[in-house]
This record gives structure tokens, C-alpha cells and sequence, in this order.
């Protein structure tokens, strides 16, 4: 069983991963190309460029496969979804909690 749990984890992350690059050489090929965008993909991938490659995912999911811009950021930063509760829960602190104004 988990094995099979395993495999199947494995399959949803390369799912995901291919999503990721068609979205990211589509949004490059929509900006330059096809053959340029797969070269100027291939280039940034070598680079390790990848906030370039994710502003490209991003324009391509959001303007050509017409997704809504929270799902299109969410596809191309998928770590946004962890890190956004810590800061609304830290900026909602800030403003219970103020800092000492010493003058």
C-alpha cells in the first residue's frame, strides 16, 4: 500500500511538473516564438534563471489558457500558497500588537 501511495505522489508531481513547463514554454512562445521560446527556456532552465521561467508560466497560464491570475500565480509559485497565511497572520499581529514608539 505504500508503495502504491508512493507511485502514485511520484505521478501527481511529474503531472505537475509537465503542467509547469507547458505553461512556461507557452508563455515564452507567446512572447518570442516557438523556436525561441524553447531556446530562450532551455537557456534560463541552464541558467537557473527560474524566477524568468516563472513570470513566463505565469503570463501563459493567465493569458492564453485563461486562467484567473490567483490560479496562474499559484501554478507558476506554488510556495506562495504556504508562505501567504504566515504573512497575513504576522502583518494581522502587527497591527493588535504595535511596537513601542520610544521618542
Amino acid at each position: 500500500m505504500k508503495a502504491l501511495l508512493r507511485v502514485l505522489l511520484w505521478l501527481l508531481l511529474a503531472a505537475f511538473a509537465a503542467l509547469w513547463v507547458a505553461a512556461c514554454l507557452t508563455g515564452l512562445s507567446l512572447i518570442a516564438g516557438l523556436l525561441w521560446g524553447l531556446v530562450i527556456g532551455a537557456v534560463l532552465a541552464w541558467l537557473r534563471l527560474t524566477w524568468l521561467l516563472q513570470l513566463a508560466a505565469c503570463f501563459g497560464a493567465w493569458s492564453l489558457w485563461h486562467w484567473p491570475i490567483v490560479a496562474a500565480v499559484l501554478l507558476a509559485v506554488p510556495r506562495m500558497a504556504l508562505v501567504l497565511p504566515g504573512l497575513a497572520s504576522s502583518h494581522l499581529a502587527s497591527l493588535r500588537h504595535p511596537r513601542a514608539r520610544w521618542s
